[in-house]
């Protein structure tokens, strides 16, 4: 998945663990999540070449030494034979697991993983996931009672392990079994609004105590969501199992609880059909600010996506075409559509 930004909380510099790494690994930390291709599972390539090169002199093999500090410390696990990596604890602190249709995607992202050290590695995180904290009130659907939150996360869960099958314990001896040395206090991996300051300080890595997620009561069959019709790219952020729409948390617009993201065939899409010139990364930016600024929900935001993208590359071609006109008359100096204002962007949708 291609992302426009990654998530830190502001407690990793509060967290002993991350204190107690060094400037490189802990830059490198950083570096993994805010990678664009990050999948919602918190899956990533392990392209050693491709990362060294993003910074001056730094080597395949310094890198592959601060990636063993950094899963020697639990805060990632790799694989070399599947060439996958792994950030432990991304579900819980990107706060992924609140929102049933995003943790559908993560399902779908963790589907991808072909390493089974890595597949424990995500299955012990599950078990670390505090269902206690959701909300086991029945959603709303249609005027009928859905779901609760807590239903539709554990059952996510339920189809991951399922989808895993029986993992035996790695032979290998590596893994992500919990350290019998845990903290007395685990604090929180996600913490909550308005914690008092000085409070306990959110973990940023992968290893805590004993799980809290409890094993809730069965839930109710999910309402299957009804089907998109027509063409267009599919949206490669809806979970392959549609549970019925839930409250989104305070703050949290449409776009965002629904999961969408810039994927790499939406960008293969908006190159082969408009070329280098148009900024997709500047357009989805765009995108996301208006639709979250609306707070409307739509039934596919891919094809949304695309109608932003074409009515900018229009705007473009036609903000061109008057710019060289004018220019016969009294050079100037073409204005770059990425500076547009934001009225000058809205005229542009609504013509």
């Amino acid at each position: 998945m291609a992302r426009g930004h990654g998530r830190i909380l502001t407690s990793i510099w509060e967290d002993a663990d991350f204190l107690a790494l060094g400037e490189r690994e802990q830059r490198l930390y950083l570096f993994l999540i805010s990678q664009p291709n990050l999948n919602h599972a918190g899956l990533l390539d392990l392209t050693l070449r491709r990362w060294s090169r993003k910074a001056r002199g730094l080597t395949s093999a310094e890198l592959e030494k601060l990636l063993q500090t950094l899963e020697g410390a639990r805060f990632i696990v790799m694989d070399e034979d599947t060439e996958e990596l792994l950030i432990r604890s991304f579900v819980r602190n990107d706060g992924v697991w609140r929102m049933p249709k995003v943790m559908g995607a993560m399902v779908s992202g963790a589907l991808e993983i072909s390493s089974k050290h890595l597949q424990r590695a995500l299955l012990d995180e599950m078990d670390r996931i505090p269902l206690d904290e959701l909300s086991s009130e029945p959603t709303k659907y249609r005027g009928e009672d859905g779901p609760s939150i807590r239903a539709q996360i554990a059952t996510h869960i339920q189809a991951l392990r399922k989808a895993f099958g029986d993992l035996t314990p790695d032979p290998s001896g590596r893994g992500s079994v919990t350290p019998s040395a845990t903290p007395s206090a685990t604090p929180s991996d996600t913490p909550q609004e308005g914690d008092a300051e000085g409070g306990p300080k959110a973990s940023t890595r992968g290893r805590a105590g004993a799980s809290r997620a409890h094993s809730p009561a069965p839930a109710p069959t999910p309402t299957p969501a009804p089907e998109e019709e027509g063409g267009g790219l599919a949206n490669d952020s809806i979970p392959s199992v549609a549970l019925a729409e839930a409250p989104r948390p305070d703050g949290l617009a449409p776009i965002d609880d629904d999961g969408f993201a810039l994927t790499d065939s939406m960008r293969r899409w908006a190159l082969d059909t408009f070329g280098p010139a148009l900024d997709i990364d500047y357009e989805t930016a765009q995108f996301v600010d208006h639709h979250r600024a609306e707070g409307r929900r739509r039934s596919n935001w891919p094809a949304e996506w695309q109608k932003w993208i074409r009515r900018s590359a229009k705007w473009a071609s036609e903000r061109q075409t008057r710019t060289h006109l004018r220019a016969v008359g009294a050079p100037t100096a073409p204005r770059d559509m990425n500076h547009m204002t934001e009225e000058e962007k809205q005229r542009a949708l609504n013509f």
